[in-house]
């Protein structure tokens, strides 16, 4: 008879609630399995075959490759992410690390990185199913640290990729806190600014009247700067700033093409900044309106 012995150092709460959940749904190959406590070093989970389909080759190798193969998607992946943290991003504060995680466990819920999980899962499957056609002894841990690199190397980079969100996050968070003090102790030299967008897709920026202002009248700022896409919406919410407006009306056209230079904006200006709601300006000027990233003429 086969007897399969399963180490599980942590998570075994969530490994039995499958393995029950996968014997009432299987009866017909239902193993016989028990749980011994093994310390610090886990629990052991003692399987074997309790019918003579169990007993055909492969089936219950199949059985146990599923079960495994989705506790480490679905269970173990939490932990091997935060053990990735602890180990390369050691200097960051606990609530660092779990703001980190949460970026993580979202970045998985994306595409691509989705439909990689899936792959994966078949992937641990497969290696799984090959390995325990040999060997009756699994450590889920130590088959995850010597047989699974590729995975390992997924969940690497998704944290990675987590932990530079989380310091541009954080950069921008610092860019607005200095710009929102810097526009507390500047005296206002202008009272309204309208904020619209040309057919070019370029912002549009017009005093009260609507007469449009060139922002070299304002501060020393080099226009051609103003005019690189790579720092565009920064510059240009550094000279509103520098400017402090009493009021800024924004108008249709401005959200959907600048998103972040709206939400920049909200954050440090707060209640200085108005919306329009299909005003004159904006019915007259329609042809302008950008609805995705592209103009509309």
């Amino acid at each position: 008879m086969k007897i399969f012995l399963i180490i599980v150092k942590r998570a075994f709460a969530q490994l039995q609630s499958k393995l029950k959940q996968r014997c009432v749904c299987l009866n017909t190959i239902e193993p016989c399995y028990h749980w011994q406590d093994c310390g610090k070093s886990g629990k052991m989970l003692y399987l074997m075959p309790q019918s003579e389909e169990a007993e055909q080759p492969g089936i219950m190798e199949s059985f146990i490759a599923s079960l495994i193969s989705h506790f480490i998607i679905t269970d173990l992946r939490d932990l091997l992410l935060q053990d990735i943290l602890r180990y390369n991003y050691f200097y960051f504060r606990k609530e660092e690390r779990d703001e980190i995680l949460l970026k993580a466990r979202r970045g998985l819920e994306k595409e691509p990185a989705s439909h990689r999980q899936d792959t994966f899962k078949e992937v641990i499957e497969r290696k799984l199913k090959e390995y325990l056609l040999d060997n009756r002894h699994l450590n889920i841990e130590g088959f995850i640290c010597f047989r699974l690199p590729d995975y390992q190397a997924e969940l690497k980079r998704l944290v990675d990729e987590a932990v530079e969100n989380y310091l541009t996050e954080k950069e921008y968070r610092e860019f607005v806190r200095l710009l929102k003090y810097f526009l507390e102790i500047q005296q206002p030299k202008i009272d309204l600014v309208h904020l619209a967008v040309d057919e070019k897709g370029q912002f549009q920026i017009t005093d009260q009247h609507f007469q449009k202002i060139d922002p070299r009248e304002w501060e020393e700022f080099d226009l051609e700067d103003f005019e690189k896409d790579s720092d565009y919406e920064d510059v240009l919410v550094s000279m509103l700033v520098s400017v402090a407006p009493r009021q800024i009306m924004l108008h249709q056209n401005v959200l959907p093409r600048y998103p972040k230079t709206v939400d920049t904006l909200r954050r440090i200006f707060d209640d200085r900044l108005l919306f329009c709601s299909n005003c004159a300006y904006c019915r007259q000027e329609a042809m302008h309106l950008v609805h995705t990233d592209k103009t509309k003429g």
